[in-house]
């Protein structure tokens, strides 16, 4: 028998919003976060723009020698997971350390912090000056460990790292350990900071990022015909998650219930996509197959949407592959046009988003989608939201070189 698994708390930072209301109220409203960058000169860069957590403050979240031991990253981990946590009042729910499994994946992290300060230490006096926790500083790894310290939580934990899949893939295992009773909650999430010089060097080189410095609330284009790349953010979500019967018996708000989950590589390039998007539309198929439903049963889509061409038109038809003509009468909106490209942190920016459908029975806008791509013909709920009754969600994630998730989450029964 398949066991019902459920979220009861979402925490978000994102650069629109921080907290799931913040943020609701902003994507309801279709309100950006992007703006002109001020955590480096960018002046010499073609991108000045970015997805900053303008109001965030680590200060508020941890002790501060935890915020001057340890990255951005690390920061906006805890931070996010402190948010779930006191969403899903995990701390009343009396689940022992042991039972509780956690899980913070990211991509790039925040390597600029402690890597910059360790070399300098080392080429101004050799390896005996450099910080003995340098390595631990800028690792990937750091923000699970820190978030099983900061809770005391002594289960399972993992760090993933899959691109822009991270987010949706760290669910999966959180969701995987309460199945396997390996846990009695999980506390899963994604954290991520882009935005330092050499990652806004190597986007600008690869003529990926947008150059819209003059409108940067308008630079996040995702299907639209005048797109000209994406905008770089900082994210954090967390999620958590328990069965749902142990939800329900102490009385949990249930916000959404996960239905099903696919994962599917393209083995196609790793710096293309397929163009006719075979396997993200192998991921949502897979995720529909273990939810036991039919595309008929779709009734939103939170899209990837990362407002490059090669990315949307092969979305687009994957869609049309995996959903055949439903994909055509499907609602399915960009969360990125107002909070920007975070990397790991986006699949679940858009999970938050749908779940927040599900409750609110509203889905937000695709910002900036003036002139829609004629290839990218669906229905992308453009510029304003859309009131909508929502009982199931599907969310995507398309990592570079074809690593592709999906998930299906409904809303729950009261």
């Amino acid at each position: 028998m398949r066991t019902d698994i459920v979220i009861t708390g979402i925490g978000v930072l994102a650069c629109n919003g921080l907290g799931r209301q913040a943020f609701w109220d902003a994507i309801a409203n279709g309100r950006s976060g992007i703006r002109p960058i001020d955590r480096f000169d960018a002046s010499e860069m073609s991108c000045q723009i970015g997805g900053q957590l303008w109001d965030f403050n680590p200060d508020d979240f941890m002790k501060k020698n935890i915020v001057r031991t340890w990255c951005r990253h690390v920061h906006q981990a805890i931070a996010s997971a402190r948010l779930a946590a006191e969403d899903a009042d995990l701390a009343g729910a009396g689940y022992a350390p042991d039972r509780i499994a956690t899980g913070i994946g990211t991509s790039v992290g925040d390597p600029v912090e402690g890597y910059y300060e360790a070399m300098q230490a080392y080429e101004s006096g050799g390896f005996k000056k450099v910080p003995r926790l340098s390595s631990s500083r800028f690792s990937g790894h750091s923000a699970t460990v820190n978030v099983t310290i900061d809770f005391g939580f002594t289960g399972p934990a993992i760090t993933i790292s899959s691109g822009c899949a991270t987010g949706l893939d760290s669910l999966e295992w959180g969701a995987e350990q309460l199945r396997r009773q390996r846990a009695d909650a999980a506390l899963v999430g994604a954290t991520e900071c882009p935005i330092f010089p050499l990652s806004f060097a190597s986007g600008c080189s690869l003529g990926i990022l947008s150059k819209r410095n003059d409108e940067p609330e308008k630079a996040m284009r995702p299907f639209d015909r005048n797109r000209d790349g994406i905008v770089l953010s900082e994210a954090a979500v967390c999620v958590v998650m328990e069965r749902e019967d142990h939800a329900r018996a102490r009385g949990a708000r249930v916000l959404a219930k996960i239905l099903g989950f696919g994962s599917a590589a393209e083995a196609y390039s790793a710096l293309a996509l397929d163009p006719e998007g075979k396997g993200l539309a192998e991921a949502i198929r897979l995720a529909l197959k273990d939810a036991g439903a039919v595309p008929a049963d779709v009734d939103h889509v939170q899209a990837h949407g990362v407002s490059l061409e090669m990315y949307d038109r092969s979305e687009t038809n994957s869609y049309k592959r995996a959903l055949g003509e439903r994909a055509y009468r499907v609602p399915i909106s960009a969360v990125k046009s107002m909070a920007g490209q975070p990397y790991a942190a986006g699949s679940l920016l858009g999970l938050a988003a749908g779940a927040l459908a599900l409750d609110n029975g509203c889905i937000c806008p695709t910002l900036n989608l003036e002139d829609p791509d004629p290839e990218c013909d669906l229905d992308f709920v453009p510029q304003r939201s859309r009131l909508n009754d929502v009982a199931t969600v599907l969310v995507s994630a398309m990592s570079f070189g074809g690593t592709h998730s999906a998930l299906l989450m409904g809303r729950p029964e009261q």
